[in-house]
């Protein structure tokens, strides 16, 4: 009942908790580039991002159980278009809905598609609970982006790298966010792609709890 409640309040409003993600986070990317142009270091820059993903991905976890709709993060990376000087391969991240034939489909809002990159010189080095090994995180694959559970608007293609054979797969989430509060049990790490010894580790567990862990100060939990 109270689940119900606060999806009305939301939508009366006019802003779905998505568009509120995407404000936060361009909030957030702001003060972290001004920080770093007055001299900021690679260490707060570092940190800066895994809480940035750490809080939307905890805000979308609690989406997910307000809207019983099973909630992903698709994790990929692509070739790095600046010239920075840095020349390697940029990481980022995007949301995934579940729809009812039990297809992945591009989250949106009305702003666009729900798609972030870490800034360039940041790598990415994921691991799921229970696996010896690191998830391979793929080059970005061509989707039809779909309506979303908020805006039930037409979608439109993106234009995206990747191979013949890799786009024939269906598009799989790295991390699952599913109604029942459940998560992928992971754990992230982001590193200066220069100096790897620099870096902040994303915890999650099964219960939804999200931790950044930076080695510097007591741990933060979302």
């Amino acid at each position: 009942m109270k689940a119900n409640k606060l999806s009305r309040i939301i939508s009366a409003r006019g802003f779905s908790l998505v568009e509120l993600l995407v404000v936060l986070l361009i909030i957030g990317l702001g003060f972290s580039l001004a920080n770093f142009n007055v001299g900021g270091n690679e260490s707060y820059r570092l940190l800066s991002e895994a809480k940035q993903f750490a809080n939307s991905s905890a805000l979308i976890a609690e989406e997910a159980i307000l809207s019983n709709t099973q909630w992903g993060v698709d994790i990929y990376r692509q070739p790095a278009d600046n010239n920075d000087g840095y020349n390697l391969e940029q990481y980022g991240y995007r949301w995934l809905v579940r729809n009812k034939e039990g297809d992945w489909e591009l989250a949106s809002s009305s702003n666009g598609e729900v798609d972030f990159l870490f800034s360039p010189g940041i790598s990415v080095r994921l691991e799921l609970e229970g696996s010896e090994e690191e998830v391979e995180i793929l080059l970005k694959r061509t989707v039809n982006e779909q309506s979303s559970v908020f805006d039930q608007q037409e979608g439109i293609a993106e234009q995206l790298s990747g191979t013949e054979e890799e786009q024939q797969e269906p598009l799989l989430p790295a991390l699952w966010l599913l109604s029942s509060g459940e998560i992928s049990a992971f754990s992230m790490t982001l590193y200066d792609a220069q100096s790897p010894d620099n870096q902040v580790e994303i915890k999650g567990d099964e219960l939804g709890r999200i931790k950044v862990l930076t080695g510097l100060e007591d741990d933060e939990e979302n």
